[in-house]
């Protein structure tokens, strides 16, 4: 029987189907990459710090466990399924203020989810997937060691770059290593899938946040 989460979050069977989308499906690319400094430096302070957690899965409920051997993989988190945290936001106000400007998947009590991705030496991810295709989760490279990759099984495979962003549809299988000695560290964001239209996100947004509230008052007592 699938989770709550599950059973509210709509897969649209009519979107073009991309693995990794289109540069040109991101208007917003060049300038998002042109923040990278900016970011990095904001990374940098709190790469390490007490606001670091491990890193939690948005995944089907059959492929919950451990998905992470050989190293650990982390976060700092501006938004945590839908909850904005604050602190983190004052900590690090310009990552936040570009925040801002991107088309995230803003849905009450579900999206997005939006943190520095930091993967520790040796961490890697098992392959698993999402669970909806009306978001893209977006990556923008911030500190990139050699020996890493994001793998698509069959689809694709991306290596990070600093200072380079892409967006791909977690729907599609995948995981991810770093087979280095140091960390590699990401900007992860949960966007809108690039293909919807103005309406579809606001109508998908706000059937989620129905169903959830249904969800939650048809529970016992």
């Amino acid at each position: 029987m699938p989770t709550r989460a599950e059973a509210v979050v709509p897969v649209l069977p009519d979107l073009p189907v991309h693995p990794v989308f289109p540069r040109d499906s991101l208007p917003f690319a060049e300038w998002y990459e042109a923040q990278t400094d900016r970011i990095a430096a904001e990374l940098a302070r709190v790469r390490d710090g007490d606001g670091i957690q491990p890193f939690h899965y948005d995944v089907a409920a059959d492929q919950r466990g451990e998905l992470t051997t050989g190293g650990n993989w982390d976060a700092y988190f501006f938004f945590d399924e839908g909850e904005r945290i604050d602190a983190h936001h004052l900590a690090c106000p310009d990552t936040s203020a570009v925040l801002a400007k991107l088309p995230l998947d803003h849905v009450r009590e579900h999206g997005p989810e939006v943190c520095f991705s930091i993967m520790r030496p040796g961490a890697h991810i098992l392959p698993h997937r999402g669970i909806t295709n009306t978001r893209a989760v977006l990556h923008l490279g911030l500190e990139i060691p050699d020996g890493c990759a994001l793998h698509l099984p069959g689809a694709a495979e991306q290596t990070w770059e600093r200072g380079r962003c892409f967006a791909f549809d977690d729907t599609f299988e995948h995981e991810a290593w770093n087979k280095s000695g140091t960390t590699r560290a990401i900007l992860l964001g949960d966007i809108w899938n690039p293909f919807l239209r103005e309406a579809e996100k606001h109508t998908v947004a706000d059937l989620v946040a129905l169903i959830g509230d249904f969800n939650r008052l048809s529970e016992p007592a």
